[in-house]
């Protein structure tokens, strides 16, 4: 189980002191949004806000610690801001697989969209509004679910844009087999201006791939 925060000092005391969330059985990881927010709040700096997402949400180490140098070039204090916060927690290329992408809790406060002014009533309102609005949001999606499937799209819209930029990118990649059996191969990345032409080995059995993503 991997539960994904933010850093309230009342909570993550709560977790450490619990037995459940102890490897491999559980972690506790940060939620990237509220990371980015408490460092922009304390650096006070845009730019390096949106570097502090990339860092965040970068899956190659190798990316990672080319981002964190490009930090500590513009102000050492926002790299040491961020290099204090143990980064199994809250990046992507430390994580361990956890997460599986999921890297801040919107999946969860978007109910607070769903359920937006309803805080206020009694609690017997409170109640019935949340069932009300709760129910009208699945069966919305229910029926666009339903039309998806009938057309047989598999995924929603946007994974399936997701999907078709990388494979836009995949196709301009040089691929060499190295083992039919294995299904492995060594996929060189196309050069883009400064970057790209990076070897990387890829194993489709075992759905691993040396760049970490």
């Amino acid at each position: 189980m991997c539960l994904i925060s933010d850093r309230h000092g009342r909570l993550i005391k709560a977790v450490r002191e619990g037995s459940d969330f102890v490897s491999p059985h559980g972690v506790h990881r940060y939620c990237l949004r509220h990371v980015c927010s408490n460092f922009n709040s304390s650096i006070k700096n845009v730019v390096l806000k949106d570097l502090c997402w990339q860092v965040g949400s970068e899956y190659q180490l190798r990316k990672f610690n080319r981002i964190m140098e490009e930090i500590k070039k513009q102000d050492v204090k926002a790299f040491a801001y961020l290099d204090q916060i143990n980064k199994e927690k809250w990046t992507a290329s430390h994580d361990g697989g956890w997460q599986c992408g999921i890297l801040t809790t919107n999946m969860s406060e978007c109910i607070n969209g769903v359920l937006k002014g309803a805080r206020r009533l009694p609690v017997s309102a409170l109640v019935e509004i949340t069932l009300e609005r709760t129910v009208h949001y699945f069966h919305v999606r229910a029926i666009k679910g339903k039309k998806m499937l009938q057309n047989n799209q598999l995924w929603t819209d946007s994974a399936c844009k997701m999907f078709i930029s990388w494979q836009q990118k995949a196709v301009e990649h040089t691929v060499t087999k190295y083992s039919h059996a294995q299904q492995s191969a060594s996929v060189v990345t196309k050069r883009q201006n400064r970057h790209g032409m990076n070897t990387h080995v890829v194993k489709i059995v075992n759905r691993e791939c040396s760049c970490g993503k």
